[in-house]
């Protein structure tokens, strides 16, 4: 009696904790469901706001200022591209008189390039980009909207224009305009690999990074766009090199991985789904944010909009000395 007693106990027991269990794990999925549907109307209301945290590249955009022949006829080394603003002719003017200016460094072609979007409407700053591109010959404009939410596009223009125009040159890179980049310690670094590079892309590599889920962030991205809770490892935007076979490679995946804003993120998505990973620099301490007291140890280093007052540093310096 006292053994079918305690059987009853332990089954009572067991269907309590069951229930409990159950009742737990229901009130976790309300919660769930509650976070991803808050979640999604933030979204919606932020998409109101800022636009769409994904963009597509659908390859049609059309180049309204160009300079299809400049690689066939200079046969740079290395292509540098510089996405700026349309109306940004102040951070143009500013590169073209510092590290923009040297066209041949240890015997080596150097290509400068700025890359721009469109304003529509706005024909007076059209007419003024007509005149600067034939007095410079350096400017390509794509016909996309040129905006913050739209620079995955305007990465994948860039590598849509060194694909199709500068096969023959060996590196490629893409630096932000309040950049400071140091042309002898690039070349350097580019030479110092010995021989050429196939799926080489580097700077200042971040790994880890955990993929923001506020909706108030500037850096929100939402579980549809992106369900993954960290970013595979890609270099900073602010400058990265990379070898010229990479181009097609990146705009091929391109068309099979859902865009997001976050460009040099969704540069990591594409390197991720390629198999490639991001290379540290030789000499990291070479790609930094916070602005060095010796310009010569450095090849990158963010310097906001103060660019012009470093005209006299930016000369070059033999990174040997």
């Amino acid at each position: 009696m006292c053994h079918l007693n305690l059987i009853i106990l332990v089954q009572m027991f067991c269907k309590s904790w069951l229930l409990v269990g159950l009742f737990i794990l229901l009130n976790i999925l309300v919660l769930y469901f509650t976070a991803i549907t808050l979640e999604a109307r933030k979204w919606q209301k932020m998409v109101r706001k800022t636009g769409n945290p994904h963009v597509a590249y659908p390859q049609n955009y059309r180049f309204i200022l160009d300079q299809p022949k400049k690689c066939e006829q200079q046969k740079p080394f290395v292509v540098i591209i510089v996405p700026v603003a349309p109306q940004n002719v102040k951070a143009r003017n500013a590169i073209r008189i510092t590290w923009g200016s040297e066209e041949l460094v240890r015997d080596k072609v150097v290509l400068v390039l700025f890359l721009l979007g469109s304003q529509s409407g706005n024909e007076t700053l059209q007419e003024q980009l007509q005149n600067e591109s034939e007095e410079y010959q350096d400017l390509l404009q794509s016909n996309f909207l040129d905006s913050y939410r739209n620079l995955t596009i305007k990465t994948l223009v860039m590598m849509e224009w060194l694909n199709r125009n500068c096969p023959q040159a060996s590196y490629g890179a893409k630096v932000d305009a309040d950049v400071l980049l140091n042309m002898k310690n690039l070349l350097h670094m580019l030479v110092s690999l010995k021989s050429l590079q196939h799926n080489y892309i580097t700077g200042l590599v971040l790994s880890g990074n955990i993929v923001l889920r506020d909706p108030s962030s500037k850096f929100y991205v939402p579980h549809d766009a992106y369900p993954k809770s960290r970013y595979p490892p890609y270099p900073l935007g602010m400058c990265y090199i990379f070898s010229m076979d990479l181009p097609e490679k990146i705009l091929h995946i391109s068309r099979h991985i859902r865009p997001i804003f976050i460009e040099d993120a969704y540069l990591g998505m594409c390197l991720k789904r390629l198999g490639i990973a991001p290379k540290k620099p030789p000499n990291i301490g070479q790609f930094v944010v916070k602005p060095p007291q010796r310009f010569n140890r450095y090849v990158c280093f963010f310097i906001g909009t103060d660019l012009e007052k470093f005209h006299v540093t930016c000369s070059p310096i033999d990174p040997l000395q």
